[in-house]
């Protein structure tokens, strides 16, 4: 047993035993710490493909639009609850795999994410499922993605994405919930950590890989975000410092 951190661009999120969360697709870093005084546990994971969440948003419209919170801020990621109904029905999911019957496993993976909007997690659920199947949202993921690492003006992003600035801006702060800075920055910063801890590539190279304009600029987004140093991590890790 023990607990699950999830780390996005511009989020954290901690699960516990028993607990569960809804990731959006994309690319997170993942810590595991375990109680060594409580036996070991795992951690269940279910997939559900684009193309099902579409048509699952667009079948319960209704239902969703009823749960939904204006005031709630865009997220990637969330903690869901689970109660007993939950818990059957993914051991439902896992009991029928073995017998690869298409429709009755779309039917429980339906089932499970009614009655995660009936829960009190529903509001949290209905918001990030009509992100998910946005079109403007999906591609403003995608674009992101692909282009974090180039050095443009946030007017250059705004002209590639093919939307005016102030139009830019405000569907980033819709969907990722912070301004597209704050989320190249962080996005960024943990580009350079996977390089730190996967590469002997030399720190100054990796800042300069990374988008930042100088190791020491680097060096003091890295601190700020992480409590340490770069070099500090190389040296934990026993890997070259520069």
């Amino acid at each position: 047993m023990g607990t699950i951190t999830i780390q996005s661009a511009d989020e954290t999120l901690t699960i516990q035993a028993g607990e569960a969360g809804f990731i959006r697709r994309g690319e997170y870093l993942f810590e595991y710490s375990s109680d060594a005084t409580v036996a070991k546990g795992e951690m269940i994971s279910v997939f559900f493909s684009a193309d099902f969440l579409t048509s699952f948003v667009q079948r319960h419209a209704e239902i969703l639009v009823s749960f939904l919170s204006l005031e709630q801020q865009s997220r990637v990621i969330a903690k869901l609850a689970v109660n007993s109904l939950v818990e059957q029905t993914i051991d439902g999911l896992f009991s029928i795999a073995e017998f690869m019957l298409p429709g009755i496993h779309e039917l429980k993976l339906e089932e499970l994410l009614l009655l995660i909007v009936h829960s009190s997690s529903g509001g949290e659920l209905c918001r990030l499922l009509r992100q998910q199947t946005n079109r403007s949202s999906d591609r403003l993921h995608v674009f992101m993605e692909k282009h974090y690492l180039k050095e443009w003006k946030l007017s250059e992003y705004a002209k590639e994405f093919g939307a005016s600035l102030t139009t830019f801006k405000e569907l980033f702060h819709e969907v990722f919930g912070v301004s597209p800075r704050a989320w190249i920055t962080e996005r960024r910063l943990l580009y350079a950590y996977n390089l730190l801890i996967s590469s002997e590539t030399r720190i100054v190279d990796i800042a300069i890989e990374a988008g930042f304009s100088s190791q020491s600029y680097f060096t003091q987004s890295y601190r700020r975000r992480f409590g340490t140093t770069p070099s500090k991590v190389r040296t934990q890790l026993s890997l070259p410092a520069d």
